[in-house]
């Protein structure tokens, strides 16, 4: 069996940065405005239940988010 530093270390990265991106996505809900109109916040919402939505999520922009990041 090959065993190498690739097979603990892809499968550790791949994690943090989908925890990343979710817990992005989570901070960037947090931040909305909850005024009209609610896309952005309808959208992150569902990223937070949808969990590989929300890491998607977590890494782009929408055009109304008001978040500083």
């Amino acid at each position: 069996m090959k065993d190498g530093i690739a097979h603990v270390l892809i499968p550790i990265v791949i994690w943090v940065l989908a925890i990343f991106g979710w817990g992005n996505n989570l901070y960037r809900l947090t931040q909305c405005d909850f005024d009209t109109p609610l896309k952005t916040e309808v959208i992150r919402g569902a990223g937070v239940v949808v969990f590989p939505l929300g890491i998607v999520l977590g890494y782009i922009s929408i055009s109304d988010d008001k978040s500083k990041i």
